[in-house]
């Protein structure tokens, strides 16, 4: 790949065609047509209206492949709000420089199926992304990968990868064995500091302390560092009769208060306010789907406004989810993951898996 600037001048050239794809037309959430429907929608008002951001460009020509792609990560560029990446089932890792007016695939990391993306809070050419058992890391804006971590065992999967905001030296990445590693020289090198019960299904650094990590697994709760990964405990009786609590789908903490913590669970959304200590579940729409919940925003200007996503609705909340209004997705395929823009919270991105997995 080319330097920002150059990539930038591409996506200008093809920018007349974007619109014969539907780049700048509003669209309902009510669909009317067969076409394919996957990849990334995006609404400018909070979900009153969608647009499919379907328009790929690949060399000269740009199509509406985006539409068949399957959406596994939604990450944004922390220091730019425009520059979107997308991990995706079996087609690589695919980014946007125009918040997903036309997107453009990842050299390099073609037809892979990308479980996780993480961009360097403080230099936006570096990014890294997980594939099975590898780590990939691009310096340059993507002109180069390479693999900076492996892990032997080929029946192992990183599911998690997350840099400290405050020195991204450090890195943190978890696996679906239970393994937590960390890296202090920006991926080069990695050393496990934990080992769990169950698979790491989500990860994050506390945005008000970097030296709090929390992390969430498929059974075995919650793991809580409070000195960047040199000791651990675990949150998992202080669910009480939340019993499903401890199998973690997505852990979401709120932008502003480091005490508020939400546990998207197998059966609904917990929340604590006091960093894990006591939990209380939230009361959600219960016909649609909430068993199946797969992802929570928060707006980062509001924490009271959030939204989460399943199967077949988005259910949005105006005040801290005491109440919820539900909607219908605007595709015939899955609601999988959600990102909300940093500084615009009526500008919501939605990333989109088939209904019926492939054979």
């Amino acid at each position: 790949m080319k330097n920002i600037n150059s990539r930038l001048a591409q996506l200008a050239a093809v920018g007349a065609m974007l619109v014969l794809f539907g780049a700048g037309c509003t669209t309902t959430t009510k669909k009317t047509t067969a076409a394919p429907d996957m990849g990334v929608w995006k609404t400018s008002d909070r979900g009153q209206t969608w647009v499919l951001k379907k328009a790929l460009v690949d060399g000269p020509k740009v199509t509406a492949g985006m539409a068949e792609i399957g959406v596994q990560v939604l990450a944004a560029d922390p220091q730019d709000r425009s520059a979107i990446y997308v991990g995706t089932q079996d087609s690589g890792l695919i980014y946007s420089l125009n918040g997903g007016d036309s997107w453009q695939y990842a050299e390099n990391l073609d037809a892979l199926d990308i479980k996780g993306v993480a961009v360097d809070p403080k230099n936006k050419c570096t990014v890294y992304a997980l594939s099975a058992n590898k780590i990939f890391k691009t310096k340059n804006c993507g002109r180069d990968w390479g693999v900076t971590f492996f892990d032997p065992r080929t029946d192992r999967t990183f599911t998690q990868i997350v840099p400290d905001w405050f020195n991204p030296t450090f890195l943190y990445a978890g696996n679906n064995d239970g393994d937590i590693y960390k890296s202090a020289d920006e991926g080069v090198s990695w050393q496990a500091v934990k080992r769990v019960n169950a698979g790491v299904t989500s990860m994050f650094v506390s945005p008000q302390d970097s030296r709090v990590v929390y992390v969430g697994t498929d059974g075995d709760g919650i793991w809580k560092s409070l000195d960047s990964g040199v000791t651990w405990v675990q949150i998992r009786k202080e669910f009480g009769d939340i019993g499903n609590a401890r199998l973690v789908i997505k852990l979401v903490p709120d932008p502003t208060d480091a005490n508020r913590i939400y546990n998207v669970y197998k059966g609904g959304i917990a929340k604590t306010e006091d960093q894990g200590n006591t939990w209380t579940a939230l009361n959600l729409v219960t016909d649609i789907g909430e068993n199946s919940i797969t992802d929570l925003s928060i707006d980062p200007n509001n924490p009271k406004r959030l939204v989460y996503t399943g199967p077949t609705a988005l259910v949005f909340s105006a005040d801290g989810g005491a109440t919820w209004e539900a909607k219908k997705l605007p595709t015939t395929n899955k609601g999988n993951v959600l990102l909300t823009d940093v500084k615009d919270g009526n500008v919501v991105y939605l990333g989109i898996i088939p209904t019926k997995k492939k054979k």
